[in-house]
């Protein structure tokens, strides 16, 4: 599973794996294996690496939750990654610009050259995530100005794909 945290101001990628009876964590390409217990309806126990600690998980609403812990408090945003791309790129008011990979994953395929005309929808790239093919998508109608990738590559969440230069 793949997700997205936002916390004081930052956004991480984070990918969960039940491996072993815990979890495999890969924060920012950092891995933890992470043993879990329940230690009451919002106490959890973790072991990180061998490393024992306790975390209590308030919920917000809104994927939003309070997490205390012997290092404090901190509010914490959990997001889809697609939620997320969604919510940033409305922000931008679908702007033209250079489009990003929102996880990490390998082109499938290019669909488009650079100079050729897109409109809303029309698919640009092709990106395998997650054993899924997902078409990324022009958001809005324009000129391919530049293609970042190529069939066959890796990318990371955040690598830009494409740009595109509105009408």
């Amino acid at each position: 599973m793949e997700l997205v945290v936002l916390s004081r101001g930052d956004e991480r990628r984070v990918s969960l794996e039940r491996v072993r009876g815990g979890f495999e964590v890969e924060v920012d390409g950092r891995r933890f294996y992470v043993d879990h217990a329940h230690a009451g309806s919002r106490l959890h126990s973790l072991i990180i690496n061998g490393d024992q600690s306790e975390v209590s998980v308030q919920p917000l609403g809104n994927g939003s939750y309070l997490v205390a812990s012997e290092g404090g408090d901190e509010r914490v945003e959990v997001r889809d990654p697609l939620e997320h791309l969604d919510e940033v790129d409305s922000r931008s008011g679908g702007a033209a610009g250079t489009v990003v990979a929102y996880m990490p994953g390998r082109v499938v395929a290019v669909l488009v050259a650079e100079g050729d005309p897109v409109d809303v929808g029309e698919g640009v790239v092709v990106l395998e995530a997650m054993k899924m093919e997902n078409e990324i998508a022009a958001e809005v109608a324009g000129t391919v100005a530049k293609i970042h990738v190529a069939e066959g590559q890796s990318v990371e969440g955040g690598d830009a794909l494409f740009e595109i230069t509105a009408e």
